[in-house]
C-alpha cells in the first residue's frame, strides 16, 4: 500500500493512493482511521489493518486529483531523521582520496526543519556555495525498539520512501569534518512523494536513479549497499530508542558532485531540478532556488 502526505488547510493529512487518485481518509468521517501519518505510524498493525478493510470496502467517494495536491513531507514530524554515510560501495571507491570500506555504518542526524516535500523548493543556504545532491532511499519506522537484534529488524520497519541528501560541502567540512553544519539546512532534506509498505519491497533490491535536469547522475541498486536495511535499523537502535515515524537515510550512490574532478564540479544552482526516481515508489522532484 502506498500513503502520501498533503496539505489541507496548511496542515498535513494522510492520503493513500490508489491507481484512481488519492483517498482523504479524514473526509470518511470514520474516528477508527488515522488522519495523519504520524496517527498511522503510531497506530502500528491495527491501524493499517483499519485503513486497509476501508480500501478493500470500497470507500473511494473522496478521491483527489494526485497531480494537483501539495504535497507534504511524507513523514512531517519525525523525532529522528538519522543518516548514513559512505554505504555504497562503489560511492567509498570512487573518491579521489583512497578511503576503507567502513567497518561500521557512518551515521550522522538531520534535523526536521530540513524536510520539505515532492514538488518542494530546496533554498540555498546563503553561506554555503557548493552544495551537492544524494540520492537516496529512506526506511521509515514504525514499531518502537532498542538494541534490535538483526533477525529482528524488519518487524520494526514500516516501508520506504525516498530522500534527497542535500549537503553543504563547504560548510560540511569546514574545520574538522562538522557533517551535521552540512547536512540540516533548511529544505535540505526532501522526503517522498509517497510511503510504500515494506511487503510490496524489497528495500535490499531497489532500483534508483538521481537526475540533475534530466540527466541521470546517480544509477545504482541498494544491493550495493555495505550495510543492509537490517544492518542500519540493527546498528541505529543500539544508538538511540527508534520511535515510530523515525527516519533512516541509507547513504547515496556513486555520481556526486563532491567526489568528481575539480574542474568538473558543478554546484547546484537555482533553476535546477533534481529528481529521485525508484521502482515501486515514483519520483522525488525538487526545484533549487536562492536563499
Amino acid at each position: 500500500m502506498k500513503f502520501l502526505s498533503f496539505y489541507s488547510n496548511n496542515e498535513p493529512r494522510l492520503g493513500v493512493q490508489l491507481d484512481s487518485g488519492v483517498l482523504d481518509l479524514q473526509r470518511l468521517n470514520n474516528a477508527e482511521l488515522p488522519g495523519t501519518m504520524e496517527a498511522l505510524l503510531n497506530g502500528g498493525e491495527e491501524a493499517l489493518k483499519r485503513v486497509s478493510e476501508a480500501v478493500a470496502a470500497g470507500e473511494k467517494t473522496h478521491l483527489l486529483d494526485l497531480a494537483e495536491i501539495e504535497y507534504a513531507p511524507v513523514v512531517s514530524n519525525p523525532e529522528k531523521i538519522l543518516g548514513v554515510g559512505l554505504n555504497y560501495r562503489k560511492h567509498v571507491l570512487e573518491s579521489t582520496t583512497p578511503r576503507p570500506i567502513p567497518e561500521y555504518p557512518v551515521v550522522f542526524a538531520k534535523f526536521k526543519n530540513s524536510l520539505v516535500g515532492h514538488k518542494g523548493k530546496i533554498i540555498l543556504n546563503r553561506r554555503s556555495k557548493e552544495n551537492d545532491y544524494e540520492a537516496e532511499m529512506a526506511i521509515v519506522i514504525g514499531k518502537r525498539g532498542a538494541y534490535i537484534p538483526k533477525e529482528e529488524a524488519m518487524d520494526h520497519v514500516f516501508g520506504y520512501t525516498l530522500a534527497n541528501d542535500v549537503s553543504s560541502r563547504d560548510l560540511q567540512y569546514l574545520s574538522y569534518n562538522q557533517w551535521g553544519m552540512g547536512k540540516t539546512c533548511d529544505t535540505y532534506c526532501p522526503l517522498g512523494p509517497c510511503l510504500v509498505t515494506k511487503d510490496e519491497l524489497d528495500g535490499n533490491e531497489i532500483h534508483m536513479i538521481g537526475k540533475l535536469n534530466g540527466e541521470i547522475r546517480q544509477d545504482t541498486n541498494t544491493n550495493d549497499m555495505i550495510f543492509s536495511v537490517e544492518d542500519l535499523v540493527s546498528f541505529c537502535s543500539d544508538l538511540c530508542t527508534l520511535e515510530p515515524g523515525d527516519v533512516i537515510l541509507t547513504g547515496t550512490p556513486s555520481g556526486v558532485v563532491h567526489w568528481m574532478p575539480k574542474e568538473e564540479q558543478e554546484w547546484l544552482k537555482p533553476g535546477d531540478v533534481f529528481e529521485v526516481i525508484a521502482e515501486g515508489i515514483g519520483t522525488l522532484s525538487n526545484e533549487v532556488v536562492a536563499g
